[in-house]
């Protein structure tokens, strides 16, 4: 299994923000419904990020749903307003689950 967590950062409009984050993960799951997203924030802390933790059954599934999901426009464009709300550039991180 593998987790994929990418941190994005938020500025004042966090509702437009979080109602993306929301829509990004119906959209994901419903269409690959073996996939699974956890959306989180920090209550303490760094502020002004969120967490975005995706499980796959392998990096060979990751690469090929990333890989699709490039190309997917409707995607694209909930992705782009999630992608604009912050200053920084978002933080990836993989893991492999034990």
């Amino acid at each position: 299994m593998i987790l994929h967590q990418r941190e994005v950062g938020y500025s004042h409009d966090y509702r437009t923000f979080f109602e993306a984050l929301v829509k990004a993960k119906n959209y994901l799951e419903q269409k690959f419904p073996e996939v699974s997203v956890d959306l989180m924030y920090n209550l303490a802390g760094q502020r002004g990020r969120a967490t975005i933790q995706t499980r796959y059954p392998s990096l060979a599934y990751y690469e090929r749903i990333d890989a699709e999901m490039d190309k997917d426009e409707e995607y694209a464009k909930i992705f782009e307003t999630i992608m604009g709300s912050g200053g920084d550039p978002p933080v990836d991180q993989f893991y492999r689950i034990i």
